[in-house]
């Protein structure tokens, strides 16, 4: 959905960056209208907001039942779950005179993630002690936490706190630096790709024609890539039910993800690396002979580093044949809620400085 260190979705508050998209690019790029989805940008700093989501056409459940959420480590190893929670906008959007109820503390999302191994709630660590956003949880070999839902009265009945998010994995523990959204240091040199969405924006209680109201979900290696993940989605009207990211070069095409540096899907407007002080991933694809293409065999220009002048490919995708924006996000028609995403780490990529 969007990108750049910490989240994809949607776009960050400006807090600690860990994430080298744009906050307003992401936005773009996961911004879902009643007609269609119009192309996202990645983000660098931050998960999803408020003004980032869907509104789509669609009926509400009759009986609502919100969505859920697992974060799964399928490999023998620990490894820590980053989570970045998206935050409302500070205005209003137009037509959407209240914003409902959403989770934006990692206290508050702690209290609803439930761990298979301790059967408690967890807590996630912040990042640094002047942040309640983003922050940490150890999971260990085997483990599973699910988010599990509260519901609560409201106006129209049965409603449950909303929820923008993306998760990254690392290693050891991480305090917010170096960038995860840039390539090249020892700690990222390929960067970090996450698994980011939204739910329950549809039954938290907001009102107006044009408040965000579908779940969405994607995996975004817009920023790089570090770990093989995969996303399981449970439920009614999701229109991609399992998808999987890969290595470099191989992401394009791929219902579900966005590729390296490919924030628009289908372009790369707003790229996040390389520019700036932000390093491209170690093994971002490069051009050869200068000349990029995609899958479907569309001619596109390099990227060029203008610190190296090396040029690369980004990993666009070709138009979906229902969606001229490409296929990178997978999400549900406004309105419907309930079942579960399950957000799965596989495992790492090989250290590019490994020797």
């Amino acid at each position: 959905m969007n990108d750049t260190t910490q989240g994809r979705i949607g776009s960050a508050d400006g807090g600690a960056a860990t994430n080298r998209e744009d906050a307003g690019e992401k936005a773009e790029r996961l911004l879902l209208t009643a007609t269609g989805l119009i192309g996202v940008t990645a983000v660098l700093l931050g998960a999803l907001s408020f003004c980032n989501l869907v509104r789509a056409e669609g009926v509400a459940p009759v009986a609502p039942v919100p969505t859920a959420i697992r974060v799964a480590n399928q490999t023998q190893n620990a490894v820590y779950a980053n989570l970045v929670l998206g935050q409302p906008p500070k205005a209003l959007p137009a037509n959407c005179s209240n914003l409902g109820r959403q989770i934006v503390s990692l206290k508050e999302a702690g209290r609803h993630f439930i761990s298979s191994v301790t059967h408690h709630a967890i807590k996630f660590v912040p990042q640094t002690a002047a942040v309640d956003d983003k922050g940490y949880y150890r999971l260990k070999p085997g483990e599973v936490i699910t988010y599990k839902p509260e519901t609560f009265a409201c106006a129209t009945g049965t409603c449950s706190a909303a929820m923008t998010y993306n998760f990254f994995f690392t290693p050891k523990k991480y305090d917010g630096s170096p960038n995860n959204g840039c390539g090249g240091s020892e700690t990222f040199g390929d960067a970090t790709n996450l698994a980011e969405g939204s739910i329950n924006f549809a039954i938290n209680g907001s009102q107006g024609r044009s408040c965000a109201n579908a779940d969405a979900a994607d995996i975004s290696a817009v920023n790089g890539i570090n770990a093989f993940l995969k996303l399981e989605m449970k439920g009614q009207s999701w229109p991609f039910a399992s998808v999987e990211n890969s290595s470099f070069g191989h992401n394009a095409n791929e219902s579900g993800v966005y590729g390296w540096a490919a924030t628009t899907c289908v372009g790369n407007a707003g790229y996040p690396n390389p520019q700036g002080g932000c390093a491209p991933p170690v093994n971002a694809p490069r051009a050869k002979g200068g000349v990029c293409k995609t899958p479907g065999g569309t001619a596109y220009a390099p990227i060029v580093d203008p610190k190296t002048n090396i040029a690369y490919c980004d990993e666009r995708s070709d138009a979906g044949k229902t969606s001229p924006q490409g296929e990178c996000v997978s999400q549900r028609p406004g309105g419907v809620t309930g079942g579960t995403v399950e957000i799965i780490f596989r495992g790492f990529l090989p250290n590019p400085w490994a020797a």
